[in-house]
């Protein structure tokens, strides 16, 4: 983990580091959240069949739905589906989080690769209270931070420089939330001062290795959840689009639910992967500042000659 790292190591030492682990990692993570991902796969699928279908739906004499009709018609149903639905992704969601950090941690301190679910579950719980508070913390801070810069950025749209914020913006915020969760759950120190910290190692000398890594990533694993993804919705609408009268089908609706879940699984699993890059960078960083690697190694040495 303690290692200095510039664009290139901060990615292939990911890629490394899922070499050896990615068997244990993601068996563990899918028996710790497998559970609540097919809870919360569950309820959109109910929650996006019937709002897909009535959007597709235009069996009456072509005529498609109103889609306002979908929320007056079935008010509580949908209320009731879309509170559960995001109740459980924000908890899923701060769990999910939560265990690229635990385990690079106690990777850290075991050297180990074979970590069993209820270590890894055991260390989770001991840090929820933490994770909790940086959840509501994030709400006042992070939130009310990104709508602003979000808005300037648009605004300067019409300048030149506009264009480069907005580009920036997304890696750089996405950096900066990161790095003050690895910093807030690792340390024993406050929600701001955790933010400082995560932007001191956002605009560090590495500025532009750290973005440009995460860029990468991020691209990366779009893509690959795209090509997952996207090849056979094509496939699904244009065959459902050239059968029958050319009306479309009400089963549209049960396809795009089934691709907006597998699109949604695999986001969950593929940011582990940038949590993990950007685990790289927080480690990275402390080298830096305390040199943890040269004094291990300096302590080697004094064993050797013992």
């Amino acid at each position: 983990m303690y290692k200095q790292r510039d664009f290139s190591a901060y990615i292939s030492d990911t890629i490394a580091f899922f070499k050896i682990y990615w068997k244990n990692f993601f068996g563990n993570y899918i028996v710790i959240t497998g559970g609540i991902l097919a809870l919360l796969s569950l309820f959109y699928f109910f929650l996006f069949r019937d709002l897909f279908t009535a959007l597709f739906n235009t069996s009456n004499r072509g005529i498609g739905y109103d889609i306002g009709y979908y929320f007056t018609d079935n008010p509580l149903l949908f209320m009731s589906l879309l509170v559960v639905a995001i109740v459980l992704t924000i908890f899923f969601s701060i769990l999910s989080t939560a265990y690229p950090v635990v385990y690079l941690k106690m990777t850290e301190e075991t050297d180990r690769a074979d970590f069993s679910a209820s270590e890894i579950f055991e260390r989770i719980k001991k840090f929820f209270p933490k994770i909790i508070r940086f959840a509501l913390f994030s709400l006042i801070t992070f939130l009310p931070l990104i709508t602003v810069a979000t808005v300037l950025a648009s605004v300067l749209v019409i300048l030149v420089v506009g264009v480069f914020v907005l580009i920036l913006l997304m890696p750089a915020v996405s950096v900066w939330i990161m790095q003050t969760f690895y910093a807030y759950l690792l340390n024993d120190i406050s929600f701001t001062d955790a933010m400082r910290q995560g932007w001191k190692i956002l605009f560090s000398k590495k500025f532009w290795h750290i973005i440009g890594s995460a860029a990468v990533i991020y691209i990366l694993l779009n893509i690959a959840q795209s090509v997952v993804t996207l090849i056979p919705y094509m496939i699904i609408f244009f065959s459902v689009l050239s059968s029958g009268n050319g009306a479309l089908s009400a089963s549209l609706g049960v396809y795009m639910s089934v691709l907006y879940i597998v699109a949604l699984i695999l986001s969950y699993i593929m940011s582990n992967i940038l949590m993990v890059n950007q685990g790289m960078v927080y480690y990275s960083t402390l080298e830096q500042v305390n040199h943890t690697q040269a004094l291990s190694e300096i302590d080697l040495i004094g064993q050797n000659v013992e």
